[in-house]
């Protein structure tokens, strides 16, 4: 398949892109999001389901086997984003926003090395599968030993980016915007800790070796602070702007105001939002959690002076909130299904906006739309009286119904349009 043909079936892709995304409902959107990230108070309750983490094969469920007819490496991944975002859009009457951009990933020309090796595997020492659970096979299985860790940063091609960026652009005939998007190693000490050293490991070691352990979350907290100091000065920051008005952010963010200034200077590491948490600490109370996590994920944190740090925690943290309040520069509090809402309201003292979440497995496996609006409004109840969010996220399966993801869509609007009478 040539070029020519690609952008053919590209075109009516593109083109109902840009419909979508120039109606007024996504401008009302975009302020939704803003005004809500920037505690200015919002008419109602903003509504996201978080489809973008939706596994590859479940979209074969929603779009039907075979959906992509490009064929070439960048024009099936344009392809892919614009018929999930149109789907979307036409399917989910969330308050999600359809912004006319796509973004690649950029090239990679080094990845960052510790110089120890880190590998995950399936349960079979042959399975690949992204889908399937994972294991770590820890490098410091034995015993922590930090002299052996060198890091080196990883790089970006910024040749083969532009290639990248250049034809992608001539695919969508220069009608919308394409902007490279640039990974990076995350904000998470203690996860790499347990990477490096394995979970039933670190959590003895917490007990037997508390020192081996805060000298391994030392060198990496030192490393990913460079590691992102590093991406600001080479210019690998993620703040896509279209209308020098809104940010354009993924998980959940969605939207914020630019920054003062931000049209007079280069990117900043502190024009993204920093997603930090510390899941695989799960197992530690609240005391070994101020000890072992709190102080590596407060330096990261103090990165982000324009308040863009974002908690997230799919454990329970009730026990921990009180804790995780005083983390530097912190706007978003991720409360799962896991957490109780209240709980965390007390000891956090309504300061932050709070990411409500539903039960995706309840939601998928057994609920009907009566069902779902009933727990919904009872997740209102509970939030009600703080800034909050509702969110239905961590899809990993739609149970072979793509319908349902309108039906929690539908029961949230009527739940939330109650709740906001009320208000």
């Amino acid at each position: 398949m040539d070029l020519k043909q690609e952008k053919e079936i590209l075109k009516p892709l593109v083109e109902e892109l840009i419909k979508f995304s120039s109606l007024p409902v996504q401008g009302k959107k975009k302020e939704l999001w803003a005004r809500h990230q920037a505690f200015t108070g919002t008419e109602q309750i903003p509504i996201s389901v978080f489809y973008e983490g939706i596994p590859r094969t479940q979209w074969e469920f929603i779009l039907g086997k075979g959906f992509l007819k490009t064929e070439s490496a960048t024009a099936q991944e344009l392809e892919l984003d614009l018929r999930k975002r149109l789907w979307a859009v036409k399917n989910i009457p969330d308050d999600h926003i359809l912004w006319p951009f796509i973004t690649l990933a950029a090239k990679i020309s080094r990845l960052a090395c510790w110089g120890i090796p880190v590998k995950w595997r399936g349960v079979d020492e042959e399975d690949s599968n992204p889908e399937h659970a994972r294991r770590i096979d820890p490098p410091f299985n034995n015993s922590i030993d930090v002299s052996k860790i060198e890091f080196t940063d990883m790089d970006i091609a910024n040749r083969e980016t532009a290639k990248v960026i250049n034809l992608a652009t001539e695919l969508v005939d220069d009608k919308i915007s394409i902007f490279a998007g640039y990974s990076n190693l995350g904000f998470q000490p203690f996860d790499r800790a347990v990477e490096f050293r394995g979970l039933e490991n670190i959590m003895l070691d917490v007990v037997d070796a508390p020192e081996k352990v805060k000298e391994l979350l030392e060198i990496i907290t030192e490393n990913l602070i460079k590691h992102h100091l590093n991406r600001e000065e080479k210019g690998w920051i993620n703040a896509p702007t279209i209308d020098n008005k809104y940010l354009a952010f993924p998980m959940r963010v969605h939207a914020a105001y630019l920054q003062e200034g931000f049209n007079q200077r280069k990117l900043k590491l502190s024009d993204e939002w920093c997603y930090i948490g510390a899941q695989t600490s799960s197992g530690l109370g609240p005391e070994m959690y101020a000890e072992f996590v709190q102080p590596y994920n407060a330096r990261l944190a103090e990165l982000f002076p324009g308040k863009t740090v974002y908690y997230h925690g799919c454990e329970n943290l009730d026990q921990k909130a009180i804790i995780i309040r005083s983390l530097p520069n912190l706007r978003r509090f991720h409360i799962s299904p896991w957490s109780s809402i209240r709980a965390v309201r007390e000891a956090t003292k309504d300061s932050f906006i709070y990411e409500v979440h539903d039960h995706p497995g309840r939601v998928f496996f057994g609920r009907n739309k009566e069902d779902m609006k009933k727990e919904i409004k009872t997740l209102i109840a509970d939030a009600g009286g703080c800034n909050f969010d509702l969110n239905l996220s961590d899809i990993h399966s739609v149970n072979k119904d793509p319908r349902l993801l309108k039906m929690w869509s539908e029961a949230a609007r009527e739940a939330v349009e109650e709740a906001d009478k009320n208000r």
